[in-house]
């Protein structure tokens, strides 16, 4: 059931609960201070002071970057002042030194060089004439002596049956009782013409071929008094069921004779020796071919020579005949065994043989050596020829040629040259000839020895040279650059090699200095004459004149023993042209004046040079102050190293950035400097720097330099840590200004709000006493029960 309410006393109801309501809303302002505690009392002041205090917190955060910077460009302003410091330290100690007494000086060395033979001076080297002989075919060395005569052929006396005679044959002839009995005769003529016959006795019972040769062989006869068995003479055999009779040597000739003629026809033909058997059957010797030439019995063979030394060996002699003694040549075996016998005689100095059917003589190479074959047997030429022509076998054969073997062994323009009376030779220096006489058994080294004792030797060298092939030749060297000279072409220069032929010179030009000298020149005029002057430490000028005349330069040589004999300087030039004149430091000044008309050409700068003043001995003061010097600058660095603040050092090239509003949009980049010593252009001094006056006058002067590179950089700092500053102040200013007009947004004015809660309890007071006022009229009808 509702209770029902008086217009009077609902109005005060009302009353009242509005009363409650807004002294709630004031004591809630009292107790937060703030007008606007949330979006609902306003929402336009609640967002914009939210706004405007979140900007000032942001820029709180930045207050602190802000003045840490302050504090890193602090460190830096006090690493600076302490820098400055121990650069005055530096600079302080530089001083000293400088006042202190200073070193002993000397004055410096002196030099004038120059390639006097390069492309851009005389443009090339001297060069020595020379020339090298070639062989022109023949060659000049020592070689083994070889000697081969022709090839003889020897041979055998031999017979073969023209009848074939089978054991089987053999069995059955003469009615099955074998060969017809009887004699075959051999007549044989031995070396010495002795004539000797075999008769062979044939039985009937000589049925096969092997009992025919036994009984062949089995006969003997009396040869040169003495009995020989035919098998010593001959080889018998069937060959091809053919009777084959071979003599042994050559020297032995046999005959068949014919049935009736000491042989028994029927027995000749039942061995099937008939026909062309009957007769001679010579054998073809050495000396059958010898004497069938011209030779004769009695003709001879000498062998002889001589050993490396030119000492003759013993010498032996071969004779040619029929005589049965082994001394006597017949055939090849005797002349090989006496070829034997003639090496073992000379000592074995040679070797000879007859080898594959020809005369063969060996010698090792020798300078002297030499083997002569000579003999009768050379004189009749066809019989010479059997053995080797004169020029293969018979006559002297030098292990080194002579003059005379070079002449008859040239082969080109001109032919064979006779030296055989000796030759000489002709050989031009700087337009002089000088002739030099040769013998005809002069070899390589008697031409040279002769060459080097003649007067040629004053201006040329000469001597032996071998090329890749082995082979010797005579080389001609100019004594030095300054001489020139022609071999004249005749057969003798011609057969040594020392001209291409008979009659074309060969020239040996040098080119000197003074050629070098002269083509410089060039339309300028020529080398003779032209001078070159060196004068030292003041002294009066000396003069090297270049020039033919005496005590006049030509080669380099003279230019160097010129050099030498300078006074005051050390001077020479090497054979690659490297010239250099020097003068020593001294006490004294040095100088060194370069003049004369041939300096330019031999890359000297005309001219006077002097010597500088360098230090010689050491103040220990100013040692001692050079290593305070540089201990000073090690603090330097360590101390620009130490001037950090925050991980951050300016003085050690580290860069700041300080950021000065919320979105980063207004910043400053400090840059940061690289202050170590060697950055101030102080550097650490070693050896002996601090010995100079100059040397410690530019110290001072980096010093100087660096004093004002650390105020000029301290005064950057400064003017940047007052910008720096100034935002800082800024931003404490505008942090203050955001949070008043925050503040004024949303604070409660408390006098105000007082007042209003005071008003408010009145009126709710003054609201219950109206409630209760207005429940009176209800109270008095209470009243009537």
């Amino acid at each position: 059931m509702a209770i029902a309410l008086t217009a009077g006393v609902r109005q005060n109801l009302l009353s009242l609960q509005s009363t409650a309501d807004m002294m709630s809303a004031t004591q809630n302002r009292l107790a937060t201070g703030k007008k606007v505690n949330s979006a609902l009392d306003n929402p336009s002041n609640f967002f914009t002071s939210a706004k405007l205090n979140d900007r000032a917190a942001d820029l709180g955060s930045l207050l602190d970057s802000i003045g840490q910077a302050t504090k890193t460009l602090d460190a830096a302003n006090n690493g600076i002042t302490s820098l400055t410091k121990l650069v005055q330290s530096a600079k302080s100690t530089a001083q000293q030194a400088r006042q202190s007494t200073g070193p002993t000086n000397t004055y410096g060395t002196l030099d004038a060089s120059a390639s006097i033979i390069s492309a851009a001076n005389l443009n090339g080297a001297e060069t020595v004439g020379t020339t090298t002989g070639t062989s022109n075919g023949v060659n000049l060395e020592a070689q083994a002596v070889a000697i081969s005569g022709a090839t003889i052929t020897e041979t055998m006396g031999s017979m073969t049956a023209t009848g074939t005679t089978t054991n089987a044959q053999l069995a059955s002839l003469n009615s099955n009782a074998g060969p017809t009995a009887g004699t075959v005769r051999f007549s044989v003529t031995e070396r010495n013409g002795t004539a000797a016959n075999f008769d062979v006795s044939i039985a009937a019972t000589d049925t096969s071929q092997a009992a025919v040769v036994a009984k062949i062989n089995g006969t003997s006869a009396t040869v040169n008094g003495s009995s020989v068995a035919f098998s010593s003479l001959f080889d018998v055999s069937y060959v091809s069921n053919a009777l084959t009779i071979t003599a042994k040597s050559a020297s032995t000739d046999f005959t068949l004779a014919a049935g009736g003629s000491g042989s028994t026809a029927g027995t000749l033909t039942d061995l099937g020796l008939t026909g062309g058997n009957v007769g001679a059957h010579n054998s073809s010797s050495l000396f059958d071919q010898f004497s069938a030439a011209g030779g004769a019995s009695g003709n001879t063979i000498t062998i002889a020579g001589t050993d490396a030394a030119g000492t003759a060996l013993t010498g032996s002699t071969i004779t040619f005949g029929t005589g049965a003694t082994a001394s006597a040549v017949n055939t090849l075996a005797d002349l090989n065994t006496q070829l034997g016998a003639a090496a073992t005689t000379s000592g074995g100095a040679f070797s000879a043989s007859v080898t594959a059917g020809k005369i063969t003589i060996t010698q090792p190479a020798g300078t002297k050596s030499s083997i002569t074959v000579g003999g009768t047997a050379s004189t009749v030429t066809a019989a010479a020829n059997v053995l080797g022509t004169t020029n293969t076998v018979f006559g002297t054969h030098n292990s080194q040629p002579t003059l005379k073997d070079l002449g008859a062994s040239y082969s080109g323009a001109g032919g064979a040259q006779d030296l055989s009376g000796g030759g000489s030779l002709s050989i031009g220096v700087n337009g002089t000839n000088f002739t030099v006489g040769l013998a005809a058994n002069d070899r390589i080294d008697d031409v040279l020895t002769k060459l080097n004792a003649s007067s040629l030797a004053a201006n040329l060298n000469f001597s032996k040279v071998t090329d890749g092939s082995g082979h010797d030749h005579i080389k001609i060297d100019a004594e030095n650059s300054a001489v020139d000279f022609t071999v004249n072409a005749n057969g003798t220069s011609a057969a040594l090699g020392l001209t291409s032929n008979i009659s074309t010179a060969t020239s040996g030009s040098s080119i000197s200095l003074l050629d070098r000298l002269t083509t410089k020149l060039g339309s300028a005029g020529p080398g003779q004459g032209k001078t070159l002057t060196v004068a030292a430490n003041g002294g009066s000028d000396q003069t090297i004149t270049f020039g033919t005349g005496t005590g006049q330069v030509q080669t380099l040589d003279q230019l160097n023993t010129a050099l030498t004999g300078l006074s005051g300087v050390t001077a020479s030039v090497t054979s690659s042209g490297a010239l250099d004149i020097a003068v020593a430091s001294g006490s004294s000044a040095t100088s060194l004046k370069i003049g004369g008309t041939a300096a330019s050409s031999l890359g000297l700068t005309a001219g006077t040079q002097t010597g500088a003043v360098m230090t010689t001995s050491s103040n220990a003061t100013r040692a001692s102050l050079q290593t305070d010097f540089n201990n000073v600058l090690d603090q330097i660095d360590s101390l620009a190293k130490d001037a950090s603040y925050n991980g951050i050092n300016l003085l050690n090239g580290d860069d700041l950035k300080v950021t000065f509003n919320e979105s980063g949009s207004s910043s400053l980049t400090i840059k940061g400097v690289t202050f170590g010593a060697s950055n101030l252009t102080l550097n650490k001094q070693n050896g002996t720097q601090f010995q100079s006056n100059d040397t410690i006058d530019t110290v001072i002067a980096a010093a100087d330099t660096a004093l004002n590179s650390l105020r000029t950089q301290a005064s950057k700092f400064g003017s940047t840590l007052t910008t720096v500053q100034t935002r800082q102040d800024f931003t404490k200013n505008m942090i203050n200004t955001l949070q008043t007009g925050a503040d004024s947004l949303v604070l409660a004015d408390t006098n105000e709000e007082g007042a209003n809660l005071l008003a408010l309890q009145t009126r709710q007071q003054l609201s219950t006493t109206a409630l209760s006022m207005a429940n009176q009229a209800s109270q008095a009808v209470l009243r009537l029960f």
